[in-house]
């Protein structure tokens, strides 16, 4: 019985570790779509009607700003400071601000829902076992840590396989579904693995898919963060 103890310990400690906890999932599913503290990433936006492109440059702190590239939205700019979200438009010294309830809607939402960072905005309250589309999940349910996030709970589905996210679910404080995610396969920029690109789904069925490329590390200018005077 030893014998058999002995050799039932060794093959289990040759086995890949498992998840610990849900904060380690959390983790990896952020890695892939914040690769680096700093870095910048073209962003695609398409939905039924249009196409628009812009330029993402994220901080160390979180902070994000969206620079249009496409001719229509060439001079505009969205800029994301901690839980506020602020729009820049060509000719105006006055930047305008998003309110949480805008945050869902429209392009603004998709910003807000691409740049959220599950373990630092989210926290915990289950894990489960679940099964989608076949494959073995993990399910989190998740609560906002602040009153100011747009979606007040998530629903995530990753892989058990390589810790993949499939689908989450981000629903308003009356508890109304406000948009479902569905995740891309990883890519692969500067060795690091990274999200290729998401779908994002309306309750009334409207979707609008965000494509990611051109990865960069570092590069990110303070200076670009800068409220005009307006603003502050």
């Amino acid at each position: 019985m030893r014998r058999v103890a002995r050799l039932a310990i060794l093959l289990l400690a040759g086995l890949p570790a498992l998840a610990q906890s849900g904060e380690e999932i959390l983790a990896r599913v952020d890695l892939l779509r914040h690769p680096w503290s700093a870095f910048r990433v073209d962003l695609t936006v398409k939905d039924a009607k249009t196409v628009q492109q812009w330029k993402v440059s994220a901080r160390e702190n979180g902070d994000a700003r969206l620079d249009g590239l496409s001719e229509k939205e060439k001079g505009r700019a969205v800029l994301m400071l901690g839980d506020q979200m602020w729009l820049l438009l060509p000719g105006s010294k006055r930047p305008l601000k998003v309110t949480p309830q805008q945050r869902m809607m429209g392009s603004a939402g998709g910003g807000d829902v691409a740049r959220t960072r599950f373990r630092k905005d989210y926290t915990v309250q289950e894990l489960a076992d679940d099964v989608l589309d076949d494959r073995p999940c993990w399910r989190l349910e998740l609560a906002a840590r602040t009153p100011t996030l747009s979606a007040r709970t998530v629903r995530l589905w990753v892989t058990k396989q390589r810790m993949l996210p499939v689908k989450a679910e981000f629903r308003l404080a009356s508890g109304k579904l406000a948009r479902t995610a569905l995740f891309g396969p990883p890519a692969q920029a500067l060795g690091q693995p990274v999200l290729s690109w998401m779908e994002l789904i309306e309750p009334g069925g409207a979707k609008v898919n965000l494509l990611f490329s051109d990865w960069s590390k570092g590069g990110v200018d303070a200076d670009r963060f800068e409220l005009p005077a307006a603003g502050r």
